[in-house]
């Protein structure tokens, strides 16, 4: 255990405005990913959905509030600027509102305090270091392909390539770093928690965009190119972002009343 004092409170304002700034952030990222990074045939699917990255920490943080950041901020995506119809949309936002859920409930029902610290002090220094070098090369290379790749294409499409590929390499490395110099409890139960999201996540999405909802808006034969194209880009986003706000805000939650050990508070 990393020592820190967890506070348990019941539900406050600062619960519900948390909740509203990151649904309000994850729409934002959702919508610029869903534009940037699309995966063809699917409207509002990203390859690389950035939006993940604060909704899943957020699930492991809060719990429950996590959760239905998840699911407003994909609702609203699925209305506007996807063109969904609101029961689709409705349907279909339960995607996030698992994938969310799925490292919120890895954490609790195995009773895992996250402890993202590491005690020995050369992993203490390497780990950050890994980790924070794959999310700023994965970033860079969005910033690249967002201003030039995806105007001019090469070479600034292959330079974001290379950062996702050569991002995630090092964020595995500190994940993988953590594993073995941290709290194996904490760092097994994310990486569950990033696989299960993943593929929930991607089975309910795809599922809910080509086989069944009222109607579905896509044909039933895009539900493999969706469903790859989702879980990748899901478990690079959860491995890199994900896993370095998990580490940096992880101590900050649980010295403040943020923190909840429940579902709610």
């Amino acid at each position: 255990m990393s020592g820190e004092k967890t506070v348990s409170r019941k539900v406050t304002w600062v619960h519900i405005v948390t909740f509203a700034f990151a649904t309000a952030i994850s729409y934002v990222l959702a919508v610029v990913s869903s534009l940037i990074f699309p995966v063809l045939g699917a409207p509002g699917v990203s390859a690389l959905y950035v939006a993940a990255a604060i909704y899943v920490p957020l699930g492991i943080w809060m719990g429950m509030w996590g959760a239905l950041a998840g699911y407003f901020s994909c609702f609203f995506l699925g209305l506007y600027p996807t063109g969904y119809s609101v029961v689709q949309s409705l349907v279909w936002s339960f995607a996030d509102f698992l994938e969310a859920l799925m490292p919120a409930l890895v954490f609790r029902l195995g009773r895992v305090d996250p402890d993202f610290t590491v005690k020995r002090p050369k992993a203490a220094k390497l780990l950050p270091l890994f980790i924070s070098s794959g999310t700023v090369l994965l970033l860079l290379g969005i910033v690249v392909q967002v201003l030039w790749g995806a105007t001019y294409g090469e070479p600034f499409t292959t330079f974001y390539v290379f950062a996702v590929y050569v991002g995630s390499v090092l964020a595995i490395v500190g994940i993988v770093l953590g594993l073995f110099a941290g709290d194996k409890k904490t760092w097994m139960a994310h990486i569950a928690g990033i696989i299960l999201a993943s593929v929930v996540s991607g089975v309910w999405g795809s599922g809910t965009l080509t086989v069944f909802n009222f109607p579905p808006p896509l044909p039933a034969e895009l539900f493999w190119p969706i469903f790859v194209g989702w879980v990748m880009g899901d478990l690079i986003v959860l491995s890199i972002i994900g896993t370095a706000l998990l580490v940096s805000l992880t101590p900050v939650f649980k010295r403040t009343g943020l923190y909840v050990k429940g579902w709610w508070s």
